[in-house]
């Protein structure tokens, strides 16, 4: 063994010595810092060492033998189901709140009972002070509880505090009510709500991002916040309403008219995926005193047409805006939504009702599509004066651009004629593309390939991730890519020789079908099966309205007439001329 091979084996023993060291210091810090961090969290969140409830023990029954040790009497927690036709509430006695809602209707996208929340994250607390200056929380006391003949109300008691749940005989909306018996009514009164969210849903990622806090101020109105990193915020404002909101369902708690007058909440993305766990919520909402405080509490879907129909605008916490085009929401309310469920009412598949929606849609939109073609068919018309105006001026394009515009005015064409129409169904573009992903009544509804219409229709799970791609293979929007590239070709042949002078403008029709490739790749099947479906119809109807309605040369043969006769005033056209004008004189000046 030479030099260097000695030389290199104790290079490595010191670096795997040192490894070893640095490891075992981190390791000591680490546990150094939880430990530490225990410490402080049990200062300040002292833990209840005992739950007792005296008004159930008999002392005569308590075995002499046993030693007094003074130790704590432990309850046994007892667990009391309330249910309907759609829920199924978990109640425990230690706290007298909810612990688990169960949401018959529903499951998972694994085909499991779908839990709108389970465990011991979740809580309600009743805090006040007593007329004796003690501080009361009912979630550190255990009551007795009275439930109803029909199982759809319990009661719990002790000497503090009332509450009372209440279910509907069919319905998403329970009703709380808690009675303060020790309060001092000088002072206000706390109610504390935790929740955790569960994975519910085959795509994580969308259900992280459509987990939101939602919020309805009485001056301020409806707002919102997605549930990214911890985060806190207060409200000083009176409380309508304030709602967890998971992708598909929500729970909202609704307190009586102006009781609720601030909140300050806190919330965190919190992915444990042993537990299902996704993200933690909770509020703390001031209440004015009173006698006994009413609350309803919805535990259920984001159905916009059932939560509509409470009437307390519980609908605004689902997202049928987009960005900028807040206003879509009004085409979806009054256009879409309409029009879908009058289709669901009738067709059991939700791929025909897509379908038929599609072509409803088409047909509405079908004047501004013949005024788009009609523009079209008008500019190629003028493909020969043109090309003319083109080898009279050669490479002075300020001329050109003038005489350009001047022989759209003596034409009566817009150049803008076919941009418009495409402009205004843009709105509507937008509209679907915030109804279809959050719309519940595709959730787990199968068309064709597409086992969820409400996700991506995976034909191909890939090992690996594309960048901007992802990890899958949607043929729906395999096929929405191929008929955008076709339409893409089909309209450069009717751009009459528009964008000759600038060559990226050839190409410019491709570049949007590429990047919808990775954009719609993970969007829900139901979209773009709609888009699919929306360019079938419009390559058709291009066909059959260039080659058997618009008749080029009558329409050539209008434009020459046009020519002799005088020009209209048109204020678009002047200014367009007049820009023209100015910008060719400005450059004479120049040179």
């Amino acid at each position: 063994m030479d030099k260097n091979t000695i030389a290199g084996f104790g290079l490595l023993m010191l670096l795997l010595v040192g490894y070893i060291v640095y490891n075992d210091n981190s390791e000591k810090k680490y546990r150094a810092q939880q430990t530490k961090d225990s410490i402080a969290e049990a200062k300040l969140h002292p833990k209840q060492i005992a739950l007792i409830d005296t008004s159930k023990i008999d002392s005569s029954k308590i075995n002499a033998s046993i030693p007094d040790t003074n130790l704590p009497v432990i309850i046994k927690e007892e667990e009391t189901v309330i249910e309907n036709a759609e829920l199924a509430i978990t109640f425990t006695n230690k706290g007298g709140y909810p612990k688990q809602v169960l949401l018959k209707k529903f499951k998972t996208f694994d085909g499991k009972p779908l839990m709108l929340f389970k465990g011991d994250k979740n809580a309600v607390d009743f805090g006040f002070k007593s007329t004796q200056g003690n501080l009361v929380h009912s979630k550190s006391q255990v009551f007795s509880s009275t439930k109803s003949s029909d199982g759809k109300s319990i009661v719990y008691t002790n000497n503090d505090i009332r509450i009372e749940y209440t279910l509907p005989i069919s319905g998403y909306m329970v009703k709380m009510n808690a009675t303060p018996l020790t309060a001092d009514k000088s002072q206000n009164i706390s109610l504390q709500w935790k929740a955790s969210s569960l994975l519910t849903e085959h795509d994580i990622e969308s259900q992280k991002m459509y987990t939101q806090v939602c919020y309805n101020l009485e001056d301020e109105g409806y707002d919102y916040f997605t549930i990214k990193e911890k985060e806190s915020k207060e409200l000083k404002d009176k409380v309508k309403w304030i709602s967890f909101k998971q992708h598909y369902f929500n729970a909202t708690l609704i307190p009586e008219n102006k009781l609720a007058s601030n909140a300050k909440i806190t919330s965190q993305i919190d992915l444990d995926t042993n537990t299902k766990s996704l993200s933690d919520f909770s509020v703390n909402l001031d209440l004015a005193p009173q006698q006994t405080m009413n609350f309803d509490w919805f535990l259920g879907p984001n159905n916009y047409s059932l939560l509509k129909s409470y009437n307390k605008d519980l609908q605004e916490i689902i997202p049928l805006s987009y960005a900028i085009f807040g206003f879509v929401k009004y085409i979806n309310t009054w256009l879409i939504i309409p029009i879908f469920n009058a289709l669901a009412k009738v067709f059991s598949s939700y791929g025909i009702v897509i379908l038929l929606l599609t072509f409803i849609i088409r047909l509405l939109m079908s004047p501004f599509t013949y005024k788009s073609y009609v523009s079209s068919a008008k500019m190629k018309a003028l493909k020969p004066d043109m090309d003319e105006l083109r080898e009279k001026l050669g490479d002075d394009k300020q001329a050109f651009g003038v005489e350009q515009m001047k022989l759209y005015r003596q034409a009566g064409v817009n150049p803008l004629g076919g941009c418009l129409p495409a402009l205004l169904q843009l709105p509507v573009f937008f509209a679907l593309l915030s109804f279809f992903p959050h719309a519940i009544e595709l959730r787990q509804e199968n068309f064709l390939w597409a086992h969820d219409l409400s996700t991506y229709d995976s034909i191909l799970n890939l090992p690996f991730t594309i960048p901007f791609y992802g990890n899958h293979v949607s043929l729906f929007t395999i096929l929405f890519v191929i008929t955008s590239l076709l339409l893409s070709l089909y309209s450069m042949n009717s751009m009459a020789g528009q964008g000759q002078d600038n060559p990226m403008m050839k190409y410019l029709p491709f570049i949007m079908p590429v990047m919808f490739l990775g954009i719609f790749n993970k969007l829900p099947a139901a979209l773009t099966y709609y888009y699919f479906v929306s360019n079938v119809i419009t390559l058709a109807l291009q066909f059959v309205i260039q080659n058997y309605i618009i008749d080029s040369k009558k329409i050539h043969e209008q434009i020459q007439a046009k020519k002799n006769e005088p020009m209209k005033e048109n204020k678009l056209m002047a200014r367009m001329a007049e820009m023209q004008k100015q910008q060719q004189e400005r450059l004479k000046g120049k040179k």
